[in-house]
This record gives structure tokens, sequence and C-alpha cells, in this order.
């Protein structure tokens, strides 16, 4: 944001707001998710980022306030709502015994990649100059996870509440 002319103080307060709005997104999509399916709610969560990432690839050619708040509120209330779903998807998919250890490594396997993510965003940037490729990076990852999360179909272990026909 720096980079593209937005002052630090802005800067700061914009990505301070982020967690923020997380909260409307964690709470709010949480309970859709049981509503209408957590490949729907992990999607919603993805198209968060999506509009994030392309929000920040835009503000180089238009920076301002617009796409600012439209970075932050996507970020936050979309890409939030993928926390509440992230404990709950590997549950219904992996009932039983083994769950403690798949989402065992499922955590670690997230931290590695959380860690390496703003590395290799550092990298990119010594490289080439410019976040671009690092953020159409991170919108490829977010349309992977979107695509895999259907793949997976959570829905098929666990009825979705509404979604249930009457007997």
């Amino acid at each position: 944001l720096i980079d593209i002319g937005i002052s630090r103080e802005r800067a700061a307060l914009a990505l301070g707001l982020v967690p923020l709005f997380g909260v409307i997104g964690q709470i709010g999509f949480g309970h859709l998710s049981d509503r209408i399916g957590r490949e729907w709610g992990w999607t919603l969560g993805c198209v968060g980022f999506v509009i994030c990432y392309a929000s920040l690839m835009l503000m180089k050619v238009y920076p301002g306030m617009p796409l600012l708040v439209l970075m932050v509120v996507s970020q936050g209330v979309l890409g939030y709502a993928m926390t509440p779903n992230y404990g709950s998807i590997p549950a219904e998919i992996f009932q039983g015994s083994h769950y403690g250890a798949i989402f065992g490594w499922l955590s670690v396997s997230t931290a590695v990649g959380a860690s390496a993510g703003p590395w290799l965003g550092g990298v990119i940037y010594d490289a080439t100059g410019s976040y671009d490729q690092a953020f159409a990076l991170g919108l490829g990852a977010a349309v992977l996870s979107s695509a895999c999360m259907w793949m997976a179909s959570p829905r098929k272990v666990r009825s979705v509440a509404g979604r249930i026909g009457r007997a």
C-alpha cells in the first residue's frame, strides 16, 4: 500500500480494520455455512481473497479509497468466512478417531503455507520490483482452493440444514 502512495497511517488503519470486519465474516458466514453447506461458505471466503488480490493489483493503477475499502471489506467479511469452516470441514470428512491426527497435519501444513507466503511474496518483489505476481499467485491459490473444496464435497458426508427433504 505504501509503494502505491497510500500513507503509512492510512495503510495501518486499513489493515487494522480487516480483523474487525473479520468478526462479522466469521460469525455470519459460520452460521450461513451450516445452512448452505461448507463448500459455499469456503467458496465465499475464496471469493473474498480473489476480490482482495484483484483490488490490490488494481490499486497500483487506480490508487484511492474505493479500492482500499473494497480490499479491506472483502478480505475481512468474506475472506475471514473461511475460518469457521477450517475445523468443521475436516471433522465432517474425516470423522472418527483419526480426526485429531489429520487436523494436526492440516494445521502444520497450513502454518508452513502461511509462513512461506510472505517470504515468497518478498522474493517475488525483490526479483520483479512488484507484488503483482505474488497477488496473482494468491488469487490463483484461492480459486484452486475453492475447486478442491468442491471436489472434497463435505456435503456428501453431512446433511445440510435447510436442504434435507421433508418426509
